[in-house]
């Protein structure tokens, strides 16, 4: 993909994101529909395994240490089913940023243009050495612990018998494996979201540096014009691109939120579920065990994944703000009367922001991520009372 290389290349990686150049007609494009079909399969009855493990325990302490990890792993399936369903939709929308009054037209806007695809890269990259370091300490850092008591990571029940060594191997690569699409996956979907927000956050901000530098461009436009009548042609031109890319950036940042919102509200639940269960969790381990360990950083991606909706939203919300400072901030002595008129009926529709929202219901926010954590607190308050 030409926007967010890196986790769609997650995403392709473990099988959920075919690439959008392969010919239908092609070898490979059959093989990876197989490969996308095997790892689908491999989800959803490691997913299967863990809420019947679940299901048949009765321990509120083992209840807790599964289910806070079935719960997630439900999440990605619900991620990866939406992320195939809604293909089309999500090229789309990144198709969108190949529109011509998005491209960037000058050093200055493609300097801004890389400044957000490099944040983009580095969250991506951040995020991915997270989840891994957490799969690590989740298997390959207690497969001692494994062998010796023949415990498995997610779900110790099987639909068949695993006594002999070969079967117990088999099912615990499959549970470890199957961590390590879940975290590829979760990465690659959250900063998608995120880094949707942040190239909306981009093209924000080529807006703002378009009506800074409109009059000076209005200026050096007219000495270039053998004629008035040249010139107001192509000011109308200019003014009627500028309306248009105000517009467009809502609308892109508008079907951004209609493709992801449902999946962001069910990543909220999700993390502030797991959130007061982790806490608990931590409360109840010894601070040097692998098990700490990897609840610490099981908690802390969780964290992650909610921080960076409300961060990111909240940017969003705060760079359209800052739209109307644009305006404010040119030089209206070089703007002739008819001009003027047309950028304030651009600076009134500013003053709306955007909202980046959970189901539509909760907006992303710094705040919103707090109150979360309050809640989380809440409830594991009352979990630390009915032990």
């Amino acid at each position: 993909m030409h926007t967010l290389p890196l986790s769609f290349g997650l995403l392709t990686y473990v099988g959920f994101w075919r690439p959008t150049k392969w010919p239908s007609n092609s070898l490979k494009y059959l093989i990876y529909n197989v490969y996308t079909t095997f790892m689908v399969f491999l989800l959803y009855t490691f997913a299967f395994c863990g809420f019947m493990d679940a299901l048949i325990d009765h321990d509120l302490d083992n209840l807790l240490e599964k289910f806070s990890l079935f719960i997630s792993v439900i999440g990605v399936c619900i991620k990866v089913t939406n992320i195939l369903i809604n293909r089309n939709s999500i090229i789309s929308v990144a198709n969108m940023l190949l529109k011509e009054v998005c491209i960037p037209r000058d050093s200055e806007e493609l300097a801004i243009k890389q400044k957000f695809d490099k944040n983009a890269k580095t969250i991506t990259i951040y995020c991915e050495i997270l989840n891994e370091t957490t799969v690590f300490f989740a298997t390959v850092a207690q497969f001692g612990k494994f062998l010796e008591t023949r415990t498995l990571p997610l779900a110790d029940w099987t639909p068949y018998d695993r006594t002999s060594s070969v079967m117990f191997w088999i099912t615990l690569l499959h549970q470890s494996i199957g961590l390590i699409v879940c975290a590829n996956s979760s990465v690659a979907h959250e900063t998608i979201i995120s880094g949707l927000m942040i190239q909306i956050c981009a093209q924000l901000e080529i807006l703002c540096h378009r009506a800074k530098i409109l009059p000076t461009f209005l200026k050096e436009t007219q000495k270039n014009c053998s004629s008035k009548e040249d010139f107001k042609k192509v000011e109308n031109k200019i003014i009627g691109e500028l309306v248009e890319y105000h517009l467009y950036v809502y609308k892109f940042a508008k079907k951004v939120n209609d493709v992801f919102t449902f999946m962001i509200f069910m990543q909220f639940s999700i993390s502030s579920t797991v959130l007061c269960m982790s806490v608990y969790k931590l409360s109840t381990k010894d601070v040097i065990s692998l098990d700490f360990l990897w609840t610490f950083f099981y908690l802390t991606c969780m964290l992650t994944q909610l921080f960076l909706y409300c961060w990111f939203g909240n940017e969003v919300t705060l760079r359209s703000k800052k739209i109307g400072d644009a305006f404010y901030e040119m030089d209206w002595t070089l703007l002739k009367s008819k001009v003027i008129k047309n950028l304030i009926i651009i600076m009134a529709r500013a003053r709306k922001s955007i909202e980046m929202k959970s189901g539509y219901i909760v907006k992303l926010s710094a705040e919103s991520f707090m109150i979360i954590i309050k809640v989380s607190y809440s409830a594991y308050n009352v979990l630390q009372t009915s032990s």
